[in-house]
């Protein structure tokens, strides 16, 4: 049974406001990761993220609690197998939002149980000014993750389902359908 529907791509891909639009339409709960970046203004402690401090972090690697961490812009982002556990044990879905080293963390982990969706801006020139519009990065920040557009880019070939988000209400169709796709094809037993 596939359990993880992961979306992932370059920032400013629509990914987070897919994904909550998603959740609410299939009725799917989304994983929360850890972080030790800064809070944005509009955040929520424990909907967006769960904001802890670095040493709280490392505590936790050290303590073997995630499946897989990375380090994105300077900050840390992990998910915790706990987390993950109880959706296998309960046949449950969940949609996660995670970097791209994550995603395939995730993916080689658990390779039957993943669906995994690459997301990307139309191009480089459309990402910067997505990311700009959304105010929430220093230049010197935009332009940090600007430079990782290509390498996650280079990395898409790894997923199952690779969108161009170019269209909002396209893009939102396209993925409820391939959710759709494998729910189906979970209870008919494909």
């Amino acid at each position: 049974m596939k359990n993880f529907f992961i979306i992932s791509g370059s920032s400013g891909s629509g990914k987070t406001t897919l994904l909550e639009l998603l959740s609410r339409d299939l009725n799917i709960e989304i994983s929360v990761s850890f972080t030790t970046r800064n809070k944005r203004e509009y955040e929520i402690d424990g909907v967006h993220y769960h904001f802890i401090s670095e040493d709280k972090f490392n505590e936790m690697i050290k303590d073997n609690k995630f499946l897989e961490f990375e380090t994105v812009h300077g900050d840390l982002y992990g998910t915790a197998l706990e987390s993950l556990s109880k959706y296998i044990d309960n046949n449950k879905l969940l949609f996660l939002e995670l970097d791209v080293n994550g995603a395939i963390s995730l993916m080689n982990h658990y390779p039957e149980r993943t669906v995994s969706i690459f997301l990307s801006p139309p191009n480089i020139e459309e990402l910067r000014k997505r990311l700009e519009i959304r105010s929430t990065e220093t230049d010197t920040e935009i332009n940090k993750r600007l430079s990782r557009f290509q390498e996650e880019d280079n990395l898409k070939k790894e997923f199952d389902h690779k969108l161009i988000n170019d269209n909002f209400e396209t893009t939102f169709e396209n993925i409820k359908n391939i959710i759709e796709k494998h729910k189906n094809e979970d209870l008919n037993g494909s």
